[in-house]
C-alpha cells in the first residue's frame, strides 16, 4: 500500500450555486486579486516589485524577474497567518471540532485528510458567494483538470488508468492513491457536508428544545447522502495536496505525523532541479523566499520540489505525486503509450 495520504481509517457530495466564482483557468486578474489580498489581509507580508506573475512556458503561471535581482535579495515573505496550517484547519468553527475527533481516531495520514476537507469545504463555500478568508488565493488553485496546467492521475477516468497504466511502475501506487482518495471522500462528506450545504441554504439547523437553553439544541442532522461537487472539490484537495504542500516544521499541534501547510505565491513556483530560491521560516513563523542565484530580467523563478536523483523519488514516481516527468515536454500520455523507460522496466533480451 503506497499510502500517500494516510494510513488506516474507520469509515464512516446537491447542486444549484448562486454566485459560481469559479476560475476555469487562473487568470492574471485572479492573481492580481491574490496579491491585493495578501497587501489588504495581511499587513506583514511582502512581494518584491520587482517579482511578477506571468504565464509559464510549462503551463499555467510562475513568477518571473522584472529586473535583475541579485543573490541573496528578498523575494517575498509570508507570514504564517496568511498560509493554510494546523491551526487554521482545527481551530475552524464549523469543522475544527470534527477534524480534531478525526485526527485523534484516524491515525497517520488523517491530517492530510482533514486539511483537503477543509480546503473543499471553504472552496465549496467560497464559489457560493460567503465571505471566506483564503477565498483569493483558493481561486487560483487547480480544483479541475488542466487548470494552470495541472495534469494528474486523480483526474483520470478508471479507463485511462487502466488503458494508460497497466503494467507501468506506477500503476499499483497511482490505484492505491485513487483508492484512498475514495475512502477519504466517504469520510468527509458527513464532516464538511453541513457547511456547504448551509452555504447553498439547503440545511437547517436544530433549535433548542427549550429557547435560549443552547444545551438543549438536539445533535446536528446527519449528512447521509453525497453532497453534490463535493467530491470533485476533494479530489482537487488532494492534488493540490500533493502537488504544493510543504512540510511544517514550525507547527505545535500535530503528533505522530509531517505536518503541512500551503504556503501562497511560493507554492505556485515551477520545478528546477536547479532552483533559483532558497527559503526559511523565520522564529516568527513567516516563510522567507530569497534569490538562491542572480536572476536576470525577464527569467523565470524556480523552486525545487523534490531531489530528482533521490532513491525513493525516480521520475514515475515523481509523476505520480506531481502530475509530470522533470525536464519533460512531451505528453505523458504519449510516453506512456510509446512504452517508455521513464514509466516501463527493461525487459532483458534473451
Amino acid at each position: 500500500m503506497v499510502s500517500f495520504i494516510f494510513g488506516t481509517l474507520s469509515l464512516l457530495a446537491l447542486q444549484s450555486p448562486v454566485v459560481d466564482r469559479r476560475p476555469k483557468s487562473s487568470t492574471e486578474e485572479s492573481y492580481g486579486k491574490l496579491l491585493n489580498w495578501l497587501d489588504d489581509s495581511f499587513p506583514n507580508s511582502y512581494v518584491n516589485p520587482n517579482v511578477k506573475i506571468a504565464p509559464s512556458e510549462f503551463g499555467g503561471h510562475g513568477c518571473f524577474a522584472v529586473e535583475d535581482i541579485a543573490e541573496g535579495d528578498l523575494l517575498f515573505s509570508i507570514p504564517r497567518e496568511a498560509c493554510i496550517t494546523s491551526s487554521v484547519v482545527l481551530g475552524d468553527e464549523d469543522t475544527g471540532k470534527a477534524f480534531q475527533t478525526l485526527i485523534k481516531k484516524a491515525g497517520p495520514g488523517s491530517f492530510t485528510v482533514s486539511l483537503a476537507g477543509f480546503l473543499a469545504k471553504e472552496y465549496l463555500c467560497y464559489i457560493e458567494g460567503q465571505d471566506v478568508l483564503f477565498g483569493p488565493y483558493l481561486a487560483t488553485l487547480p480544483w479541475k483538470r488542466n487548470i494552470n496546467g495541472q495534469e494528474h492521475v486523480l483526474f483520470w477516468s478508471e479507463d485511462e488508468v487502466e488503458e494508460f497504466l497497466t503494467d507501468s511502475l506506477c500503476y499499483n501506487e497511482c490505484v492505491d492513491l485513487r483508492s484512498e482518495v475514495r475512502v477519504a471522500r466517504k469520510i468527509l462528506n458527513s464532516v464538511v457536508g453541513p457547511s456547504i450545504l448551509k452555504a447553498r441554504g439547503e440545511y437547517e439547523e436544530e433549535k433548542p428544545l427549550i429557547p435560549f437553553l443552547e444545551f438543549t439544541k438536539p445533535p446536528p442532522q446527519t449528512v447521509k447522502e453525497p453532497v453534490s461537487g463535493l467530491g470533485r472539490a476533494l479530489t482537487g484537495a488532494f492534488v493540490i495536496l500533493l502537488t504544493r504542500a510543504f512540510d511544517d516544521e514550525f507547527d505545535t499541534l500535530i503528533e505522530g505525523e509531517d505536518a503541512e501547510r500551503l504556503i501562497p505565491i511560493l507554492d505556485m513556483l515551477n520545478h528546477n532541479a536547479e532552483p533559483s530560491v532558497t527559503y526559511k521560516t523565520n522564529d516568527e513563523g513567516a516563510v522567507e523566499v530569497k534569490a538562491r542565484c542572480d536572476i536576470k530580467k525577464g527569467d523565470e523563478i524556480y523552486n525545487r520540489y523534490r531531489e530528482e536523483e533521490e532513491l525513493n523519488m525516480p521520475y514515475h514516481r515523481f509523476f505520480s505525486r506531481f502530475g509530470f516527468v522533470p525536464g519533460i515536454t512531451e505528453s505523458m500520455k504519449n510516453l506512456l503509450q510509446d512504452k517508455s523507460s521513464i514509466f516501463f522496466a527493461k525487459r532483458r533480451e534473451v
